[in-house]
C-alpha cells in the first residue's frame, strides 16, 4: 500500500468514527461540534416525542463545554444511559409520599399568579418587540440581572431548552435589569444569546414576583397564564413538558 492511499483510508475511517453534535433534534438542526466515538461524553437526558432517537449531550472540548444532541444510538455513553434506563424500568418504585400543601406542583400547569399583561417595546437592538401577544404556544420570559454570575448562567442556559422545544411552538425572550446598555454589552458579548432581549424599564420583575439576581425565569401558556416561575432549569423544563402533554 502506497503512503498515499495509507493516509487516504485513515482519513476516510476517522471521517466514518466522527459523530455530529447538533443545536436540535429537527432534520433542520446544525451541527454544531463534532466528537469521536471515543470522547467522554455525558448524556444528560433523552428527548420525547421526536420520531427518532435523540438525546442531549454534553462534554468537555478545547476546554470549552458542549452542549447539543446526538441521535447515534451506538456511543458507548448512550448505549450504557439505555441501559442503565431499561433496568431502572423494572426496578419498582414506591409512591413517593404526598407533597407539602404549600408546595408547588408543576406538574399540574396551574397558574402560579395573575395573568402575564401582553408586553410591546423595543429590544436592545432598537427592534419592535411582542411578547406574550398569542403567537407561541409556550412562551419563555427570562428575568436577569447582568451583574449576577447565577443570572446570567440563568439565560444562557435557557437556550438549550429553546433549541430542543422551539420546533413545537416555543419562544424565548429576556428581560434584563436596566442599566446602561454599554455595561450590558459587556456582559452580553460573552454569553451568546440567540434571543430577543429587553430592558426591564417598567418593573414587570417585581409585579410577576421575579428574581432578576437568581434568573428567574416564567413559562407563560398561550392563554397568558403562567403556569411556573423558577430559576432551575429542570423545573422549566417539567412544566413545558406537561404543557405539551395536555393539548
Amino acid at each position: 500500500m502506497t503512503l498515499a492511499l495509507f493516509l487516504f483510508t485513515v482519513l476516510v475511517a476517522d471521517a466514518a468514527a466522527s459523530i455530529s453534535v447538533r443545536d436540535g433534534c429537527g432534520e433542520d438542526a446544525s451541527s454544531i461540534a463534532t466528537i469521536q466515538r471515543s470522547d467522554a461524553i455525558r448524556v444528560e437526558h433523552g428527548v420525547m416525542g421526536e420520531s427518532a432517537p435523540c438525546f442531549a449531550v454534553s462534554l468537555e472540548k478545547n476546554g470549552n463545554t458542549v452542549r447539543g444532541y446526538v441521535s447515534d444510538t451506538t456511543l458507548p455513553a448512550i448505549v450504557e444511559f439505555e441501559r442503565t434506563r431499561a433496568l431502572e424500568s423494572r426496578v419498582p418504585i414506591h409512591e413517593p409520599p404526598p407533597p407539602p400543601a404549600t408546595a408547588k406542583k408543576l406538574s399540574e400547569a396551574r397558574p402560579t399568579g395573575p395573568p402575564f399583561e401582553a408586553w410591546v417595546g423595543v429590544g436592545i437592538n432598537g427592534k419592535r418587540l411582542q411578547i406574550g401577544t398569542g403567537d407561541a404556544k409556550i412562551t419563555l420570559l427570562t428575568f436577569w440581572s447582568a451583574p449576577s454570575a447565577a443570572a446570567r448562567r440563568s439565560a444562557s442556559s435557557i437556550m438549550t431548552t429553546e433549541a430542543e422545544f422551539r420546533a413545537k411552538g416555543l419562544k424565548v425572550y429576556g428581560m434584563a435589569q436596566a442599566m446602561n446598555l454599554g455595561k450590558l454589552g459587556y456582559y452580553m458579548d460573552d454569553m451568546g444569546l440567540d434571543y430577543p432581549v429587553a430592558l426591564d424599564r417598567q418593573g414587570l420583575a417585581a409585579k410577576y414576583g421575579a428574581d432578576a439576581n437568581k434568573g428567574t425565569t416564567l413559562v407563560i401558556d398561550a392563554s397568558n397564564h403562567i403556569i411556573a416561575s423558577s430559576s432551575n432549569p429542570a423545573e422549566i423544563r417539567a412544566a413545558i413538558v406537561k404543557l405539551l402533554s395536555s393539548e
